[in-house]
C-alpha cells in the first residue's frame, strides 16, 4: 500500500531570507510564523525533472546523504517560493552592477 503524503499548506505568511548563490546551488531560509526552515536549496530543472526545493542534508557514517528534515510543500506555493528566490537573486545582481558602475566613475 502506498504511503500517504500530507502536504504542508502555507498561506501568504511566508518570507524568503538569506538567499545565497553558491557554486553547488542556491540556498535560502524560509521564514514561517513561528518556524524557520534553514538551508533549503533550489535545484534547477534537469533533463528529466522540473526545478524543486531540496531539504538540507548531512552525510551519514555510511557515506550516504540523509535529509535533516522533510516537508512537502503544495506545488503552487513551492513555485511561488522559487520565483521569490529568483527575484531576490536578480535584485542583488542589479545592485552589484550598480555598485560596479559607481566605482568606475
Amino acid at each position: 500500500m502506498a504511503k500517504k503524503v500530507n502536504y504542508f499548506n502555507i498561506t501568504d505568511d511566508w518570507e524568503v531570507k538569506n538567499v545565497r548563490k553558491l557554486e553547488f546551488g542556491t540556498f535560502f531560509t524560509l521564514q514561517l510564523p513561528g518556524l524557520s526552515l534553514y538551508n533549503l536549496r533550489v535545484v534547477p530543472a534537469g533533463k528529466n525533472y522540473d526545478a524543486f526545493i531540496a531539504m538540507p542534508q548531512r552525510k551519514g557514517s555510511d557515506n550516504n546523504y540523509y535529509d535533516e528534515y522533510k516537508i512537502w510543500l503544495d506545488e503552487g506555493i513551492a513555485e511561488d517560493i522559487m520565483a521569490e528566490v529568483d527575484r531576490i537573486l536578480d535584485e542583488e545582481f542589479e545592485e552589484e552592477k550598480a555598485k560596479g558602475r559607481k566605482a568606475k566613475k
